[in-house]
């Protein structure tokens, strides 16, 4: 394996993003209540609408289930991805295939079908953060430069024949 099995741990920075996203949807709401309450004439609607965003900032700021994941790269160089929980991890017959939606040296976002995987810096080892992000940048790009023949070999081809 290019990058070994690694656990993704729940990540302290998504956490504290996601706090912050609370903090600005709440005060948000409050601002709305507040000028519901005081308008003249007195609002119903707005105020219905300040009572379903703040609604809306709790359930989204709550801590989900998620499932535990480990991520590795094959000596292929395929990123694979397999519930850490040996129980669940039964072979899928048609699992969707993992793409890379972002990567960057703050940030890794992997997507099967439709659930998107965030992979924060500190959600694994940080040497197997930097080997991920190492070969995603650079061996995806390398695959890329030498699928398709370069501008100047396909002149060069044809001026030979």
């Amino acid at each position: 394996m290019l990058v070994p099995w690694t656990v993704l741990q729940p990540s302290e920075r998504a956490q504290r993003w996601r706090q912050v996203g609370s903090a600005i949807a709440a005060a948000s709401s409050v601002a709305l209540l507040a000028a519901s309450i005081w308008s003249r004439p007195f609002s119903a609607g707005l105020a219905l609408l300040a009572a379903s965003a703040a609604v809306v900032a709790w359930a989204a700021g709550r801590e989900r289930a998620t499932a535990r994941f480990e991520i590795g790269v094959s000596a292929t160089g395929e990123i694979e991805l397999r519930e850490s929980d040996p129980a669940a991890s039964a072979p899928v017959a048609h699992e969707p295939p993992l793409h890379v939606a972002f990567a960057a040296p703050w940030l890794i976002s992997l997507r099967r079908g439709a659930m998107l995987i965030p992979i924060w810096p500190d959600s694994l080892p940080h040497s197997v953060f930097r080997q991920l992000w190492v070969h995603l940048h650079w061996g995806r790009a390398g695959r890329r430069n030498h699928d398709q023949p370069s501008e100047r070999t396909r002149i060069g081809a044809f001026a030979h024949h």
